[in-house]
């Protein structure tokens, strides 16, 4: 029986999946004879990671030494009012097609009430995620939604009624992360969307507090500032879990994760510690390093063989924003895009690969090809963007030469086609030769990595019926 390029694709990227799965558990049983606070600290860093970039995350946001590009105080919106460009570092892989909204909530106190306006001639996307990085709601303007109206946003602990003319939203943990996305149409669009970023407002219900949050602040733009993902890589065991226990005690786990709550008890670490981690003897502080560097090690693992199978990851396959009990696979999505929302509302796919399984390199030329019979199925739009092998945007001298500032192409971008329908896509560090510019797509002159992205995708991309086309090298 004949199989297609397609299915073969799908097979390579099911059997990475599975070999990713594999180094997990061969990697877990060959140091499952070492000692228990080294096995324990492996697990927990695997669980706990997401939490603690989530709260380094805040820190840089919303503490005294706050990121210029999203620093803004608790419960409160900081709106990016320009498209990211190099020098941005607040978060990894940073999209262009939209223009980011976030806050940062805290529910301990009171709720919050999320005021939306009307807005009927583009997508938007209000993405919350949980302090664990669970995107357990979203607001957005698929089908017959506008977005207007107020959404009362409560923590797990608040008991009260609900005003009539709100729609509750229920958080399962009182910190909260709002990232929102307002669609750019086009290049000159960029003041209408202002226009609605102005128009999203938070305020509290009802606080005890009264003036609250109040610091002295100091702006520090992303090159002066550290990331918050190099922050936590950096920490040692008594750090990670001295940060973990604490959050752990702020934002407790679903009742169903208790066995894991237990586990870490074990290493003074959550609700059921014996102790601080601070009092555990030297020899088992080592373990904690010890473990940490194990569970980074299958993690990197991991992401080394999600990128072996051209696109990924499948999004039938693999549920972001959604993950339960999945803990490495969250710990993986929070290191290779951190704030994914759920694939209902975008499906978001990665490639460092050719269709050769080459790493891409801005030294050679590269197509994609859309076929007119078999376009994304998508509600809203499609756009592919460029990024080093850091997950950044990178600059590109030959583009600014000839006055081209892009780092993706889109549906929405007028794009030029062939005489049969189809859209070839031109990726190479310098302009194409005897190709439209307009499908050109600068690389850097470097190993780097594309992102698709699929805003409200169709059932084809949800169920991995639809399979994205093998990037080309020429």
């Amino acid at each position: 029986m004949n199989t297609s390029y397609s299915d073969k694709r799908r097979v390579k990227l099911t059997n990475a999946l599975r070999s990713a799965l594999l180094f997990v558990l061969v990697a877990t049983s060959q140091y499952a004879k070492a000692t228990t606070t080294t096995a324990i600290a492996m697990e927990g860093y695997i669980y706990g990671f997401p939490i603690v970039l989530m709260d380094e995350t805040r820190k840089g946001m919303t503490g005294p030494e706050r990121s210029c590009t999203f620093g803004a105080d608790i419960n409160a919106f900081k709106h990016v009012f320009e498209l990211p460009d190099p020098d941005f570092k607040a978060v990894v892989r940073p999209n262009v097609d939209t223009l980011y909204s976030s806050a940062m909530l805290d529910l301990s106190e009171s709720p919050v009430i999320l005021t939306l306006p009307e807005v009927t001639d583009r997508y938007v996307l209000m993405a919350l995620l949980d302090a664990w990085s669970n995107n357990f709601a979203g607001i957005d303007t698929t089908g017959d939604n506008t977005l207007a109206g107020q959404y009362m946003i409560t923590g797990p602990e608040w008991r009260g009624r609900i005003p009539r003319n709100m729609t509750h939203i229920p958080a399962p943990t009182d910190l909260v992360w709002i990232i929102g996305r307002t669609e750019l149409l086009a290049d000159n669009d960029i003041e209408a969307v202002n226009r609605i970023q102005r128009q999203y407002r938070l305020k509290t219900y009802r606080s005890r507090r009264g003036s609250d949050h109040n610091q002295t602040v100091n702006c520090l733009e992303d090159d002066e500032k550290e990331p918050p993902i190099d922050v936590v890589l950096k920490m040692n065991g008594e750090e990670f879990f001295t940060r973990l226990s604490s959050l752990m005690a702020e934002n407790p786990p679903p009742a169903d994760q208790k066995g894991m709550e237990w586990l870490l008890g074990q290493i003074n670490t959550g609700r059921y510690a014996k102790g601080e981690v601070e009092d555990l003897p030297r020899y088992k502080k080592r373990a904690l390093d010890e473990g940490i560097r194990l569970g980074q090690g299958s993690i990197d693992g991991a992401k080394k063989l999600l990128g072996i199978g051209g696109w990924g990851p499948n999004p039938k396959l693999i549920p972001l924003g959604d993950y339960g009990k999945r803990y490495f696979i969250r710990a993986v999505v929070a290191q290779v895009g951190f704030g994914a929302n759920q694939n209902k509302y975008a499906v978001y796919q990665n490639a460092e690969r050719d269709s050769q399984l080459q790493k891409m390199h801005g030294s050679n030329d590269y197509t994609f090809t859309l076929k007119a019979d078999d376009m994304p199925d998508v509600g809203a739009f499609w756009s592919i963007t460029a990024y080093g092998d850091d997950g950044f945007l990178k600059a590109n001298e030959y583009a600014s030469a000839v006055g081209i500032e892009r780092h993706a192409l889109s549906s929405n971008t007028s794009l030029a086609t062939d005489l049969n329908g189809d859209i070839t896509l031109y990726i190479s560090s310098q302009p194409p030769q005897g190709a439209p510019l307009s499908n050109w797509l600068p690389v850097p002159d470097e190993y780097f990595q594309l992102t698709l992205r699929f805003y409200d995708p169709g059932k084809d991309i949800l169920n991995a019926e639809w399979q994205a086309p093998a990037v080309e090298k020429q």
